[in-house]
């Protein structure tokens, strides 16, 4: 953060004083709470504790005192815009065209001064010095991951895609330059963190951690504040944003456990997908992998649960390779559905890729209304099981 803190003793008090170096070089005491507060953000990942935030000040008061809104302005009306109107919380938009460069900072409805703090939450948009200056204790965020992991725009996503084994959310002072760098005041991890979940699981989980853990920051945001910290230069990585085109399966390319890992961050939101040949169209069709059967080798308890559908699959597909030549004569994308009901394996999408094949149990196929039933999808798309000793896999049957 921008601001110097040094502590006096007085009479058995103990005050935190800042020196503030851009907008004044007055002293200012940090008072306890209730604060005036301007929240800064967009999405599901903020809206948390925004709720908290005005629940706090419609009902104890004890945290905040007043309570304003920053948030762009969309078409599609986003969480924290939708829930403000709602509750007639005061909005103020950036511009759409310059974002925060030159933002007009409002100041308090109840005696038009500047307000005590910035809390930011998935905001999207940087807090340049000159904005930041203007309130009294500066800035907090609420950053879902435990920095300095992950800084960036896409913490979440790639806490999943490094499969890392601990998750948790970091409080941090707002960086006058830089995203993502201030001083952590609060830094708390996930408590018996399962790394099976999707990604939508884990945004809520890392979302109502960080709402109870800024909330009590902010309780106690003087002593929170003289006892921050750096964060430490080792261990840094970057989580740049995610998009369609990195959720795509790149068959040839990618183990079971790697599609695995795609399928927990994308399948819930921007879905894991690949392309199938639609002949009534007579064109690629976008095909998105809604539920996925966990590979063997992941988790112990899911392996309790799969074994025996890959045992049998793998005894099957041993017999089918000899029958075509051998598993290299089957491009990777392949794919089949085993029809007969005594498999364990059978109404399940199985798909070729690097080490093996991957299920799955339900997809999309773009411009349908709704999700299917693997069985149903396959239906009428001249698929033939591998246990048919007559018939094998078409060469051109593949997800591209």
């Amino acid at each position: 953060m921008f601001i110097n803190r040094f502590k006096i003793n007085n009479n058995h008090q103990n005050k935190i004083y800042y020196n503030l170096k851009y907008f004044s070089t007055s002293q200012t005491i940090i008072k306890p709470p209730p604060y005036n507060i301007l929240f800064f953000g967009t999405d599901n990942v903020s809206l948390p504790i925004l709720k908290a935030l005005n629940e706090n000040k419609t009902t104890r008061g004890d945290i905040v005192k007043e309570l304003q809104v920053v948030c762009p302005k969309s078409k599609k009306r986003e969480e924290v815009e939708s829930y403000s109107i709602q509750n007639n919380i005061k909005i103020t938009h950036p511009d759409e065209e310059k974002g925060m460069k030159g933002f007009q900072v409002p100041t308090t409805e109840s005696n038009q001064q500047p307000f005590d703090l910035a809390v930011v939450v998935s905001f999207g948009h940087f807090i340049p010095k000159s904005v930041l200056s203007q309130f009294k204790y500066g800035g907090l965020n609420m950053h879902p991951s435990l920095l300095p992991r992950h800084r960036g725009a896409a913490p979440i996503y790639h806490t999943i895609l490094k499969d890392d084994k601990e998750a948790g959310i970091s409080i941090i002072e707002l960086h006058p330059e830089r995203f993502d760098c201030g001083k952590i005041l609060s830094q708390v991890k996930l408590n018996n963190y399962d790394n099976s979940i999707l990604y939508n699981q884990l945004l809520n989980q890392l979302s109502n951690l960080g709402t109870e853990t800024l909330m009590e920051t902010l309780q106690d945001f003087p002593n929170k504040s003289m006892n921050s910290f750096d964060q430490p230069e080792q261990g840094k990585t970057l989580a740049s944003k995610v998009n369609k085109d990195i959720s795509k399966v790149n068959w040839e390319n990618s183990t079971q456990k790697e599609i695995w890992i795609h399928y927990r961050a994308f399948s819930d939101n921007i879905s894991l997908h690949g392309m199938i040949y639609n002949k009534k169209y007579k064109t690629n069709k976008r095909i998105k992998f809604r539920k996925m059967l966990p590979p063997l080798g992941i988790y112990e308890a899911h392996d309790l649960e799969n074994k025996t559908i890959y045992q049998s699959l793998e005894t099957d597909l041993e017999s089918y390779y000899n029958r075509c030549g051998g598993n290299s004569q089957i491009p990777f994308g392949t794919y089949f559905l085993e029809t007969d009901k005594s498999k364990p394996y059978s109404n399940i999408l199985w798909t070729k890729c690097k080490d093996g094949w991957v299920g799955f149990t339900e997809l999309y196929e773009e411009g349908k209304k709704n999700d299917v039933k693997a069985h149903e999808f396959i239906f009428g798309k001249n698929t033939v099981s591998i246990n048919n000793n007559k018939e094998t896999i078409p060469q051109n049957q593949v997800v591209i």
